[in-house]
């Protein structure tokens, strides 16, 4: 692996090259917090710890994405008007990995099939990603073997040193980048690579508190099997009771993939345009059928099926945990239904 060091004025100068080739997307501070944007002036990048509340799955699988125009039947579809060429700097160990899972669902492994709107826009993104070295009180990816380091997934990553950054190639097309802009970095000297390995040593020390064995969450669940003989239905209940049925939770997780489809159109629906929208397995009327059926009525059902999911099904389609550990969720739900202490509580069953 080629390892080298930047300093914080020369990766500034870096991202500002790089904005004026391509489309640069990195952490912005707002005043509710940081969220992923294009950059308009370098100024606007923040580099300060913590994870971002939106996720980059919006610039990927967007909340709202046109799939194709039709006019008399006739169809036009605008992939074309993806394939500009982006930069997402500044993403974290546990999004990369959540783009791994994405990579997986939306492609045709296990079963499933390419997804084109998805790929354009991925296999034209290069990733910039950055270590953490504090975690939040939210945050578990050392249990999910998301981070706080990556070990794949990138073109580039950073790790923040005393007075630079480490930089490792992870990619050809990072390969590729550091070369083209080859003055802006030095190689790195054993003294930089001792100080990251130290930075780890100490990163994985403050996860210590947080003991859950996944797998042995995903044994239970499978040996439940969804019937109630392993894990008590009140046990369901009172964490959907908890329930808003906001939404909230899906939206902001980086793995989650559900989707509907809807068609606008004009009175005589000659016009219109098919349009595919980010779903929630915690609403209603996700599993109404067209007949008006509705087997996924109960709230508790819901939330049950959310867990089965992120922790046991997403591992027996995909090859994955369907959980990052970024913690999310947690801070955003109302009801405060915290997912590391959910499967803390279902371990122990």
């Amino acid at each position: 692996m080629i390892l080298l060091t930047i300093d914080r004025e020369s990766l500034l100068k870096f991202l500002d090259k790089l904005k004026r080739e391509a489309e640069l997307i990195a952490p912005v501070q707002r005043l509710g917090g940081a969220t992923f944007e294009q950059i308009k002036d370098i100024s606007e990048v923040s580099f300060l710890e913590g994870n971002p509340l939106s996720s980059p799955k919006q610039f990927f699988f967007p909340q709202t994405d046109e799939l194709f125009q039709f006019r008399k039947g006739v169809f036009s579809f605008k992939e074309e008007a993806e394939k500009k060429r982006r930069i997402l700097f500044g993403i974290r160990p546990c999004d990369l990995a959540a783009l791994e899972f994405s990579d997986r669902f939306f492609s045709s492994e296990h079963g499933g099939y390419e997804d084109i709107y998805y790929w354009i826009r991925r296999r034209n993104t290069l990733l910039v990603g950055i270590n953490c070295l504090e975690p939040e009180e939210s945050c578990f990816c050392f249990l999910c073997g998301s981070g706080p380091f990556a070990r794949r997934g990138y073109d580039l990553q950073l790790a923040p040193l005393e007075n630079s950054y480490l930089v490792e190639v992870g990619s050809s097309q990072g390969e590729k980048l550091v070369s083209t802009y080859s003055d802006f970095f030095s190689p790195a000297s054993p003294g930089d690579r001792r100080e990251k390995e130290i930075l780890e040593e100490k990163l994985e020390g403050k996860f210590s508190h947080k003991r859950i064995e996944l797998k042995k969450v995903a044994s239970r669940l499978l040996e439940d099997g969804f019937s109630g003989a392993v894990i008590e239905n009140e046990f369901w209940e009172e964490i959907g009771n908890r329930c808003l049925d906001c939404g909230g939770c899906n939206y902001i997780c980086p793995t989650c993939t559900c989707f509907s489809i809807m068609d606008k159109a004009d009175r005589n629906i000659e016009v219109g345009e098919r349009m595919r929208i980010w779903d929630s397995c915690n609403f209603s009327g996700f599993t109404r059928m067209a007949s008006g059926a509705n087997p996924g009525e109960n709230k508790r059902d819901r939330i049950k099926r959310r867990f089965f999911c992120k922790l046991l099904y997403s591992q027996e389609n995909q090859g994955l945990l369907g959980c990052v550990g970024c913690g999310r969720c947690w801070k955003v739900c109302y009801g405060e239904i915290d997912i590391l202490k959910v499967a803390g509580e279902i371990q122990v069953k």
